[in-house]
């Protein structure tokens, strides 16, 4: 018995993205159902997209699916609206981008933080002198907190972010003390959800310290040391707050995934096998983590849909080739849970044919740019977007985006675009024989855009946020920001 097409559309909203482009094909009926009805194309363009709606907004589903096409379409065409430059007077510590929030840290001690302009909107900025001296820092906007790490005392502070700097209401205490064993050199901060995570390497790069807490009420959660030749910070990373990873450069490499509900390492997901050379550096970026919508939201990233980008640095022979391997963190996430049967409680030991051909794509990165090392530390993804680093020479930006692919609406693609796209379906291949056993083949689509970008001569940090392009310039007196609204 046929059902009414009111009901069809109940069905379809309860359908998954890929479940919605299944029934439009099935007959002419059920695409004049999904396709005329903006309930549904809101529900499976926002699961397209990777996005989830934050259920604040007070606008129709219609306004809603029309600002997402909106910005879908900005992001397609990097269309952008250049605002004139902000100056960073003096000189600066640390910087940190997170959804449209830019906080500074100076060398006098005082932390800024600005609120960027978008299309809509003003910005706004406002100064703290602090009473202590900060070495690094992490915020997360959407729980108005920033977490700093003191330079002499190593205590980690938990403050009220941009305009109060009070202590964080929902913290039990102020401060959390860490006692290194030794001043470290490179530290890493990060927050996910009420988890935040302090990782710390030492000069020779021998020793890599991971502590990390629960910051609303203290309690230590997980703490190790790890030993090795290369033992970096920057090749920590949490990916959810139930398991975090940690790049290894030793003999081929692998990133190790551990669940901290067990703090145990679950698995090992091997890099492609050497033959020769040596990889030196596994260092990892990856998309920011929002705990809970924006106040004035209409709709944000999912957290399982981001990318963590892993720059792989060889040597061989004197000579380094740099890789640049891109990875979806629902895959990561599947290896985090720990088996149901492992008598011998050692990780699950993952070959890279395995789980790598498939799931990733590798690309070769112009090792001569002095740049690709300083900009794989920074935050240069946001949600499955990630920028190529800036070549010398060239005056084009690169964006990659691995939200693909995109079936259920029409091309974004409008003819008075200055961006130029190409989707990338078929296999990367990159060989070196005498590197490696086999040629690296890797397949995860994903679509480039690339346009012009005004300010490439300089040779700026970029960096990328849902809803910004920011380019900080360092080499001018004072420093600048560049601020391009999508």
């Amino acid at each position: 018995m046929a059902l009414p097409n009111e009901l069809w559309g109940h069905i379809f909203l309860h359908l998954d993205y890929p479940s919605i482009l299944r029934c439009k094909g099935v007959c002419r009926g059920f695409n004049n159902i999904i396709t005329e009805s903006a309930e549904i194309q809101y529900h499976g363009e926002l699961a397209m997209d990777g996005m989830l709606d934050t259920g604040t907004s007070s606008l129709s589903v219609k306004d809603r699916l029309a600002l997402l096409r909106e910005r879908r379409s900005a992001w397609d065409n990097l269309q952008w609206k250049l605002f004139p430059p902000q100056d960073i007077p003096g000189a600066y510590l640390a910087y940190n981008f997170v959804g449209g929030i830019f906080g500074i840290v100076q060398d006098d001690n005082v932390f800024t933080a600005m609120t960027l302009p978008t299309t809509t909107s003003e910005g706004s900025k406002k100064s703290h002198q602090l009473d202590f001296a900060p070495r690094n820092f992490a915020m997360d906007p959407t729980q108005d907190v920033v977490i700093f790490l003191a330079e002499i005392t190593m205590q980690v502070l938990r403050y009220h972010l941009i305009f109060s700097m009070a202590p964080h209401p929902h913290s039990e205490s102020p401060r959390i003390l860490v006692h290194p064993e030794e001043r470290p050199q490179e530290c890493v901060i990060q927050i996910i959800d009420d988890i935040f995570a302090l990782a710390c390497s030492t000069e020779d790069d021998t020793e890599l310290w991971i502590r990390i807490w629960n910051w609303k009420s203290g309690e230590r959660i997980h703490e190790r040391i790890l030993t090795g030749p290369d033992a970096r910070a920057d090749s920590f990373t949490l990916l959810s707050s139930k398991a975090f990873l940690i790049g290894v450069a030793s003999g081929s490499g692998y990133i190790g995934i551990w669940n901290l509900d067990s703090g145990t390492e679950v698995s090992r997901l091997c890099f492609p096998e050497l033959i020769a050379g040596e990889l030196e550096d596994a260092a990892v970026d990856a998309s920011p983590y929002f705990a809970q919508p924006w106040p004035d939201g209409v709709f944000m990233t999912s957290p399982e849909k981001r990318i963590h980008v892993f720059s792989l640095s060889y040597w061989e022979d004197e000579a380094e080739i740099s890789l640049r391997a891109h990875v979806l963190n629902e895959l990561l996430l599947s290896y985090a849970k720990p088996p149901t049967i492992n008598l011998s409680l050692d990780p699950v030991q993952v070959r890279w044919e395995d789980w790598g051909p498939r799931n990733t794509r590798v690309l070769l990165i112009d090792s001569s740019n002095d740049d690709v090392r300083s900009l794989a530390h920074s935050s240069f993804s946001d949600g499955l977007r990630t920028l190529l680093p800036l070549v010398d020479g060239e005056s084009y930006l690169h964006i990659l985006d691995f939200n693909f692919p995109r079936k259920l609406a029409e091309n974004t693609k409008t003819p008075e675009s200055s961006a130029a796209s190409t989707t990338f379906r078929d296999p990367t291949t990159i060989s070196y024989p005498q590197l490696f056993r086999t040629d690296i083949i890797t397949s995860l689509p994903y679509t480039m855009h690339k346009r012009v970008f005004p300010l490439a001569d300089s040779y700026p940090d970029v960096l990328l946020s849902e809803r910004h392009i920011i380019a900080v310039l360092d080499d001018v007196d004072p420093a600048q920001i560049h601020t391009m609204a999508i």
